[in-house]
């Protein structure tokens, strides 16, 4: 996750010459930005296309092809986001997901924390009771057929590839790119934008807390590799309760998970935070004004249409 230095004649063409000099900081900015638009012109261009060869039969929207499409779709755009990030910064993928090597500590705590941060749920069970004294009523969200194999193929578009390439945008691209506020101000601006990106106000709050977690992990080892894991587990964790319908009903049984997912949380945050100790770099305050400047000006729309999606998603609600 270094930054790289490089003249700016090589940014003197395309994007370049439109946007200035295509710095790592500015780079991580429009990553943002391309990640909350170029899924929706994906999609558009597929209906678009759909429409034409008379795929969308009425009740399309509730079938599992669809489903299927506009769950891979924003996978498809990442990976587009991501090519153009190592084409523009000339960083490998090497150096974007995996710094240094990462030691096996890093996964047992990846697990300790995911399962730390299930009982954040409750959380964001009261906030969307809050938001119902105002009248907004949980949507759920459309998931494929997962009976017989296709919880597999289910599994895989829902809980594996987005593990994949959100943490590679997120926990990678993104957090190369805030490093300059801090690690605090990292980790919290990781945390709001991968709520924000996700523009759905019923998780809010526990996609923050996921969000600014893995952050903190993936400074901590080095790598995104954990943060994949964590990911991965939230994911399948809610589709197998999904499919299985599991409800936990018992009162005590509710207090000792709950009890048990406070401890692993606190335990593996207090780990992190004050154990896992890692010598600071000084940072060139100079430099670092500049990559925030130029991070802020490379996100700025994408911040702004998320924001808008999330209060219009907020008000359909209602």
């Amino acid at each position: 996750m270094e930054q790289k230095n490089y003249s700016s004649k090589q940014n003197q063409t395309g994007l370049g010459s439109l946007l200035g000099e295509l710095t790592p900081s500015k780079t991580s900015g429009l990553a943002f930005t391309m990640a909350s638009i170029l899924p929706s012109i994906v999609a558009f261009i597929f209906l678009l296309v759909a429409a034409v060869v008379g795929l969308l039969q009425p009740g399309y929207d509730k079938t599992d092809w669809y489903l299927y499409v506009m769950y891979l779709l924003p996978q498809l755009a990442f990976c587009a986001i991501a090519f153009f990030y190592i084409k523009a910064t000339k960083q490998n993928v090497r150096a974007i997901a995996n710094e240094q090597k990462c030691h096996a500590k890093y996964f047992l705590i990846a697990f300790l924390l995911q399962f730390g941060l299930f009982g954040l749920s409750q959380i964001n069970g009261w906030f969307i009771e809050w938001l119902g004294n105002f009248g907004y009523e949980t949507t759920g969200v459309p998931v494929p057929s997962v009976e017989g194999f296709g919880f597999v193929g289910v599994l895989l578009v829902i809980a594996v590839l987005p593990a994949i390439f959100e943490e590679t945008m997120f926990r990678g691209i993104l957090l190369n790119g805030v490093r300059a506020f801090g690690r605090v101000g990292a980790i919290l601006i990781c945390g709001a934008m991968f709520s924000l990106y996700h523009q759905n106000p019923e998780q809010t709050i526990y996609q923050f807390c996921c969000g600014a977690a893995y952050a903190l992990l993936a400074l901590k080892a080095g790598s995104i590799l954990p943060t994949v894991l964590a990911h991965f587990a939230n994911n399948a964790v809610i589709l197998i309760m999904y499919k299985w319908s599991l409800v936990v009903t018992d009162p005590t049984l509710s207090i000792v998970l709950l009890v048990l997912s406070a401890l692993c949380l606190v335990g593996a945050l207090a780990y992190l935070i004050f154990v896992d100790k890692q010598p600071q770099t000084d940072t060139d305050q100079t430099n670092a004004k500049k990559d925030r400047k130029e991070f802020m000006f490379g996100a700025a729309l994408g911040v702004v249409l998320c924001l808008l999606n999330w209060v219009l998603a907020l008000f359909q609600g209602m």
